[in-house]
């Protein structure tokens, strides 16, 4: 089995690239760690790239952080590029009522095979426990697919990596 086949598979989603780019202390800026160290394998698309820039761009959030200048987003979006798989076709696999705009992370995690979609985002965490009908299509229909928490992730990573290290 091949080094990539054996790492776990991932989308985040923007507010974790928000909140990295904000503190390199935070559990965002940890997740992107797991990135540049090769122990997860990171999936974007030019939709979600583009959002990162969006956001990162809006004066209110450059306000807060003066060091979110047009010269760092552009770094910080080139070494995504540099460590992620960038999937150029996505299907529309989901239909998400409830917030449309989080389509463009299940869709690409559908394609991409991830494991794991990392959010901290309530619609799409809800997809895992909640009892309207498009949460019970997509686990059914996308069963090996999980929404976690920040935490939970790196939780998760950690104790994949404990029978390696004995």
């Amino acid at each position: 089995m091949s080094l990539a086949a054996q790492k776990i598979k991932v989308v985040y989603d923007c507010m974790i690239y928000l909140q990295a780019t904000i503190s390199e202390t935070s559990l965002a800026a940890k997740l992107f760690r797991l990135v540049e160290n090769d122990e997860v394998l990171l999936f974007v698309s030019q939709d979600i790239l583009n959002e990162i820039r969006d956001v990162l761009s809006r004066p209110k959030i450059r306000a807060k952080n003066p060091h979110l200048t047009d010269e760092y987003v552009l770094a910080f979006l080139e070494k995504i590029l540099r460590k992620a798989q960038n999937i150029s076709k996505i299907p529309n696999y989901f239909s998400y009522t409830r917030d449309s705009k989080d389509e463009k992370y299940i869709n690409l995690a559908v394609e991409a095979k991830a494991e794991y979609i990392v959010s901290r985002d309530k619609d799409l965490l809800d997809l895992m426990t909640g009892i309207k009908s498009d949460c019970k299509e997509f686990r059914q229909r996308f069963r090996p697919l999980k929404v976690v928490a920040p935490v939970a992730f790196l939780r998760i990573v950690e104790e994949k990596e404990l029978p390696l290290n004995p």
